[in-house]
């Protein structure tokens, strides 16, 4: 299969592992600062107990038969965690304070967009942008993108914590072909996740490049009914010849 570009009038992005890297060792050092904020307001957490919980947090929208991709509520699941280690609830101050260092710890990881915004740039003069994302706090996102310089070039920024779901779900991409004023299938989406991008992308009546410079979070099993990608990359310098012809 190959892209059509000649009915293409955006191209919509995911942003973990697509346009920036976010891997298992930045992973590691996020989770090492909510262990380090728990251990300051509530004592030292069971760090395998603490693994398990964030790795069910993140599976959790997938879950259930059909999954609901349901976004989790940052606070709810905070909250629920300090529960579960600790077998009491946290005060509002602390609670607000284990938020705080979540959202600083994740934007401060967020780096390296250098190829990204070598791709925009040739991109936008093409094409409206937009891009969708998979985490639970819409905030954290906006000022990630600030940091590493890639908010200017889009249109729409749309985040599962913002909306209440998850892609694979329909409504980020509905959401973001509204908000980019274009029909699905004039849109190309980018994005590294087997089943929240290609096969949700898909679904929603776009086409889809599978990105697999960066490895997923979240490793899904691939199914003999489920759509194959309409063009890979290996990495984001392809885009441009796939996008650009």
């Amino acid at each position: 299969m190959a892209i059509d570009i000649s009915i293409v009038r955006a191209v919509v992005f995911d942003y973990g592992n697509t346009l920036v890297e976010f891997g298992q060792d930045k992973i590691r050092m996020y989770d090492g600062a909510l262990a380090g904020v728990l251990e300051r307001l509530f004592g030292p957490p069971d760090l395998e107990m603490l693994a398990a919980i964030r790795d069910r947090d993140r599976m959790a929208p997938y879950s259930g038969n059909p999954p609901e991709y349901r976004e989790n509520r940052l606070p709810d699941i905070t909250g629920e965690l300090i529960r579960a280690l600790y077998g009491r609830r946290a005060a509002p101050e602390q609670l607000d304070e284990v938020l705080r260092v979540r959202y600083e710890a994740f934007v401060e990881l967020v780096e390296g967009a250098d190829e990204a915004r070598v791709l925009l740039d040739r991109l936008r003069g093409r094409y409206r942008l937009g891009l969708v994302s998979n985490y639970p706090d819409g905030a954290a996102i906006r000022a990630s993108l600030d940091k590493v310089k890639l908010a200017e070039y889009f249109e729409s920024v749309v985040v599962s914590g913002d909306i209440g779901y998850c892609k694979p779900h329909p409504l980020p991409f509905s959401r973001s072909a509204a908000e980019l004023g274009v029909a699905p299938g004039e849109i190309v989406f980018v994005g590294d996740n087997w089943l929240a991008d290609v096969q949700g992308a898909k679904r929603a009546g776009m086409q889809a490049v599978h990105l697999v410079q960066w490895p997923p979070h979240e490793v899904f099993d691939r199914a003999p009914d489920h759509f194959q990608p309409d063009a890979a990359a290996s990495c984001l310098a392809e885009l441009q010849t796939i996008l650009l012809g």
